[in-house]
Parts: structure tokens; sequence; C-alpha cells
């Protein structure tokens, strides 16, 4: 079984359909790759081991049997997507701990790709030709989803991700085949960036007790997870995080 690099998307400033494209939903989550063989691991897209953060994904192992596969770890609150609480799982060192949040904020695993079956891989092959044989090869459980797609109508489908007030969308080439750690034209994402016109009347100077730093990917988040940071909010593009000194 070989090791794999997450393939990445461009961003995109406006959605858009066509006849050659599917489209998903974007998650608000921890990147992840699972490996399900004799051995069972998750790692991050920095290869960082994610399975003792959230041991109920090992439910993976009674659905699937010698596969890699990729997608998304999430944790839901009140039916949405919520980041706070993922990131509140993701730097835990206490078993008694990860335990009382694995009830309290249990975790999913969004999958929306499949690398490599039976220890033939896969990524040569086309985007549709995966989907096809990642809905033979896993099967749904309580913590683990087969993320779906609709085909051409992306205007449409990124409306109703508006509407939901979902992460965003990302669009992907039927014909597209997985290209390891590189973020090329065939996988485009849409954000739902949210903005407002403010006036600023005035300001105080804070003291040292906040120090604020910023994470653009899943690998500079989880970093500064670890270094004790907390998730504030999202300012475009990025993750805003902050530490009490």
């Amino acid at each position: 079984m070989r090791f794999y690099k997450p393939m990445l998307a461009k961003s995109v400033s406006k959605p858009f359909s066509g006849k050659d494209w599917v489209f998903e939903i974007k998650w608000d989550g921890f990147r992840a790759i699972a490996y399900v063989d004799d051995f069972f691991t998750i790692q991050s897209r920095n290869a960082k081991e994610l399975k003792h953060f959230f041991p109920e994904l090992e439910e993976l192992r009674q659905l699937a049997k010698n596969v890699v596969v990729d997608g998304e770890i999430v944790t839901m609150k009140q039916g949405k997507v919520d980041f706070h609480s993922l990131q509140e799982r993701g730097h835990l060192t206490s078993t008694r701990d990860i335990e009382r949040l694995r009830i309290k904020s249990p975790a999913t695993f969004v999958i929306f790709d499949i690398l490599e079956k039976e220890g033939q891989p896969l990524v040569d092959l086309p985007l549709m030709e995966r989907k096809a044989i990642l809905k033979d090869s896993v099967k749904e459980g309580s913590h683990i989803i087969i993320n779906d797609y609709v085909e051409e109508k992306g205007e449409q489908f990124y409306k109703a991700v508006l509407q939901q007030d979902l992460e965003g969308m990302v669009a992907k080439r039927k014909d597209s085949g997985y290209e390891q750690g590189l973020r090329t034209g065939s996988w485009l994402k849409v954000k739902n960036l949210k903005s407002c016109d403010c006036v600023i009347f005035g300001y105080s100077k804070g003291g040292d007790e906040y120090h604020a730093k910023t994470a653009r990917n899943e690998t500079e988040a989880l970093q500064l997870i670890e270094a004790g940071f907390e998730y504030v909010c999202d300012i475009g593009e990025a993750k805003i995080f902050r530490k009490r000194r």
C-alpha cells in the first residue's frame, strides 16, 4: 500500500456550469487520507496521524477493505458543520477527554475519492471511474458517508450551498486524474465569502493579552491548534486563531 499526497483545488471567484464538470459541497473540516488494510491510519494533509483524536472513524475498517480513500473530517452542531468543536478535538491527549468529546461532538468522515484498491493505484483513472469504484468499495455508516455531487448545474448547486450557509463548492472535471500534491485547474473551489460595509469611529490600543495568527489551509490550522491556539473566525480565505498570553 502506497502513501499519497492530497490533490488540491484552485480558488475561483464565481460559480459556473458545464457538462464536463461535477460539483460537490466544500466542507469546513480537516482534509484526511485514510488507509484501510491489515492496519488502519487516517492522516492529515501533512501526514499527521489523526485516528487517536477521532477513534470513532475506525468504523471504516468494518465498511471497506484494502482501500485508500480521500475525504474531510467534520463535526456537526444543530445540523451544521462546526469547526470550533472540530479544533477542540484536534489537540486532546487525555483518553478521558477524547472519549467525552467523541460523545459530545462526534466526527464524520466525508469521503469523496478513492486512490487505491486491493493494492492497485487508481490515480490515473478518470474521476467518474474512481467515483464508481468508490461507491462499490465503501459502505456508509454512522460516522462514514460518501460525498454526493451533481453534474453540469454548478450555478444552481451553488445557490443551494448559499441557502444552507455551507463553506462553498468544489468543481471537478469528470475526466481528471488524481494529481497528487498539485493545485491544478482540474479541481476548482468557490468559497461562500461573507462581507459587510463598516465604518470605524475609533479603537482602543490593546495590550499583549492576545496573540493572533492566520491559517490558510488545514495543515497550518492543525499546527496552530497543536501550539495552543483557538479558532476565532474566518476572514476571506484564512482562518483566524488566537492564543491567550
